[in-house]
């Protein structure tokens, strides 16, 4: 009962969306009709009753009571009748299964459950590289924050270019710079390992003999 109730709704929602109105609304308001002609027939014939017999107060109760009565017989009675134009409302309002709207076209294109789930795993993978673009997109950010900080200039570069020119056509001033330092650190080890003497400091080579030059003649 409730999944009939739901595909009625659904319908009552298209036609809604093609007509601006639905099956339900195009009833009720029949259905309103019906009602309100039945009463307002009893009600001008309950009129001409009384006006026609000038009845008292007693005889007009009764009928007053069997108005009510009557009302409500020719409203049961009508019941079969709403029912048939019930059906006959939804087969005239009904929205073939054929016609789709503009927006629903896509609906056209009937998938089977392989290549339902092959879409799902299509839709999971961009949503995985979208999701990757949003991390990567952030990193440029923080990248590009820290890089303003320290401005780039046409002579910082041109220092850089030189000197990966000269280490690309120089191989070995890496090896040499690296040489360089372990000679160096191995010299300040050995150095403050090492107590120095007067001896040492004044006369660094046994047997040195020095010659006084004059600088400035040189």
């Amino acid at each position: 009962m409730a999944s009939l109730e739901l595909q009625d709704r659904k319908l009552e929602e298209y036609e809604m969306q093609l007509f601006n109105f639905h099956s339900r609304s195009v009833y009720a308001t029949l259905k309103y009709i019906v009602n309100e002609r039945i009463h307002c027939t009893i009600k001008k014939m309950c009129e001409t009753i009384e006006k026609a017999y000038k009845l008292n107060s007693e005889d007009l109760a009764v009928l007053k009571t069997n108005q009510k009565h009557l009302e409500k017989a020719y409203c049961k009675g009508a019941i079969p009748h709403l029912t048939n134009i019930k059906t006959i409302v939804k087969k005239c309002i009904a929205v073939p299964s054929n016609v789709l709207l503009e927006e629903d076209k896509c609906q056209r294109i009937q998938y089977n459950d392989t290549e339902f789930k092959n879409i799902n795993q299509k839709l999971e993978d961009l949503q995985q590289r979208a999701k990757r673009a949003t991390i990567l997109n952030s990193i440029l950010k923080e990248e590009l924050q820290f890089l303003e900080q320290f401005p780039v200039t046409e002579e910082n570069i041109n220092k850089m270019c030189h000197v990966t020119k000269n280490i690309v056509q120089n191989p070995d001033v890496i090896e040499k710079m690296y040489q360089l330092v372990e000679d160096y650190n191995q010299f300040s080890t050995n150095f403050k390992t090492t107590s120095i003497t007067t001896k040492m400091k004044y006369n660094t080579i046994d047997n040195l003999k020095c010659k006084e030059f004059d600088v400035n003649n040189l």
